[in-house]
């Protein structure tokens, strides 16, 4: 087949395009076509389930090869953090902990607008996830800068390291059913584990020395801080000036 490619314009001589790469003879939308990139998405070897194995046994590793010289063997950083978010919420939703939540907060923090904003926070991990990690990687960079390391390539770190803690989080519902008189001790329990992972997976990135283990929890908690109070920055600003 002898043709210019359909997606670059570039002269094409073979069923993939020599400069990007593109299938000249696209297959048929159908369900066989569906499985397959489902498959190809939550697959063993490739995709969503080897994404979070390699990030459970070295995270390190597997980023930085993403990184530096292999970046179609996981899912793609932000797809692989909504996806983890979806999956928390979905859990969540199934065993009512979005009620437990909202109902938590409410006796803490009343009819205010902070509270309103938690229950959003709880209810919407995977937007405000997208949030949160703005703040983590600024602190991260920050705390790396002697690795130069930019922004967007701190953000992929952050991504996947903050995926894999959703899935540590969407444990959280199954045990509060098991064990629903310790909702506050599970709930901080997971939060720490959460927090000693990325810990744990941001050092191992940045080179395994204990300095670098502290200067990742430093950089994950006070971008967590951070965020924490932007929103509560928000909330009282408009208790204050803006509520009628």
């Amino acid at each position: 087949m002898e043709a210019n490619c359909i997606n670059c314009g570039t002269f094409a001589n073979d069923h993939f395009c020599s400069n990007c790469g593109h299938n000249q003879e696209l297959k048929r939308i159908d369900k066989n076509y569906a499985f397959q990139e489902l498959s190809k998405l939550v697959g063993f070897e490739k995709g969503f389930i080897f994404t979070s194995k390699e990030l459970l046994l070295h995270p390190g590793a597997v980023i930085r090869e993403y990184i530096h010289t292999n970046r179609q063997k996981i899912t793609k950083p932000l797809t692989y953090l909504i996806l983890a978010s979806v999956i928390y919420t979905l859990i969540s939703q199934y065993f009512k902990l979005d009620v437990v939540h909202s109902d938590f907060s409410k006796k803490f923090y009343g009819n205010s607008s902070l509270g309103n904003i938690n229950n959003w926070v709880q209810n919407n991990y995977g937007y405000a996830n997208i949030i949160m990690i703005l703040p983590i990687t600024l602190w991260t960079k920050l705390f790396f800068k002697e690795y130069k390391y930019n922004f967007y390539e701190t953000f992929v770190v952050i991504s996947l390291v903050m995926g894999f803690g959703m899935l540590i989080f969407s444990l959280e519902p199954i045990i509060d059913r098991l064990f629903p008189s310790y909702f506050i001790l599970i709930n901080g329990l997971v939060g720490f584990i959460s927090f000693i992972y990325a810990s744990w997976g941001i050092g191992q990135f940045y080179g395994k020395s204990v300095s670098n283990y502290l200067k990742a929890f430093l950089s994950y908690f006070l971008g967590f801080i951070t965020f924490q109070f932007v929103i509560s920055f928000i909330a009282i600003v408009y208790d204050v000036f803006l509520k009628k």
